[in-house]
């Protein structure tokens, strides 16, 4: 099975560069946003292989993104619960920026990463890898959200989630993509 995750398409909380969070559930895709989810579906549904299935995370963002994919393989958008965005607690409303300037509010104990007043590192990549890890077999794409994305990627690859964060490894631009693929001994990095 291959597997395409994508992040959505561009949203006006990503033009101002600010974390957003559980709040942004409703937030739409730009008009910059349409057009990139246009050109992702024409390059993916171009190309051999291509998915067979399309899923998305429940916010709208990302099932709009989906939609232009669905439509070009004739097939419907899936919504997958554990795959949205990370509820970043307090840090809603700060700048992307502050997370590379102050990674050290990050530390929650422990050993652990993760959002006060939000979500655990551990917390995200379980839900993601959980939906994830359910899909059947056959080739899909995936459109979820840029932070999640990076968690889960780590996880799924078994890397050092510490240390994907730190290096900026997996930091998607909107509408961009990896591709996995699964085996039996679980996923390795195609693409």
């Amino acid at each position: 099975m291959r597997l395409w995750i994508i992040r959505h398409g561009e949203t006006k909380g990503n033009q101002a560069g600010i974390l957003r969070g559980a709040s942004s559930a409703n937030d739409e895709i730009t008009d910059a946003g349409h057009d990139q989810a246009q050109a992702m579906a024409e390059r993916i549904s171009g190309g051999e292989p291509c998915p067979q299935a399309v899923y998305a995370s429940r916010y709208t963002r990302a099932q709009q993104t989906a939609q232009p994919l669905a439509e070009r393989l004739a097939v419907p958008v899936t919504i997958l619960p554990g795959i949205h965005e990370v509820d970043c607690g307090e840090w809603a409303g700060e700048p992307y920026s502050a997370l590379r300037q102050h990674p050290e509010r990050l530390e929650l104990g422990g050993g652990e990463l993760g959002f006060r007043g939000g979500e655990s590192f551990r917390e995200i990549a379980g839900r993601f890898a959980a939906d994830v890890n359910g899909l059947p077999d056959g080739d899909a794409a995936l459109v979820s959200h840029g932070g999640i994305i990076r968690i889960a990627l780590a996880d799924l690859l078994g890397l050092d989630v510490r240390e994907v964060w730190r290096s900026g490894d997996f930091m998607l631009k909107n509408t961009d993509w990896i591709v996995l693929e699964r085996q039996q001994g679980g996923w390795s990095l195609l693409e």
